[in-house]
């Protein structure tokens, strides 16, 4: 019996990268920007920690405590975790997905926004 790898170079250009993608925090800047428009955020921090392999997005009603806490966590070579973080309740949710973390930050701060007439 023979073992033989077969290597195809090609393949990698269709395989999905792991990782924090731009289009990804635009959809997180583009919440928080729809969310200051309403007056129902008022900061929005970033914090890139390259040892740990995390990113922190932080969501601010007021300017001393982060209200919703957005972590993208690199946890392996190819998985990164998504986690949302409310202040005095803790963690929402934890997802390999990106949409499932946005969703559901996503509710937590349209909870915030006046309703629209």
């Amino acid at each position: 019996m023979v073992f033989q790898v077969i290597d195809n170079p090609d393949f990698n250009k269709f395989r999905a990268r792991a990782g924090f993608k731009n289009a990804e925090f635009r959809l997180l800047a583009g919440l928080f920007s729809r969310a200051a428009s309403a007056k129902a955020l008022m900061d929005m921090a970033v914090d890139v920690d390259f040892e740990e392999g995390t990113c922190t997005i932080s969501y601010y009603k007021t300017q001393y405590e982060p209200y919703l806490s957005f972590v993208v966590r690199h946890v392996g070579p190819r998985t990164t975790m998504y986690e949302v973080y409310k202040t005095e309740k803790g963690q929402l949710v934890k997802s390999g997905l990106f949409q499932r973390a946005f969703e559901r930050l996503e509710q937590e701060i349209e909870v915030l926004m006046p309703p629209v007439i």
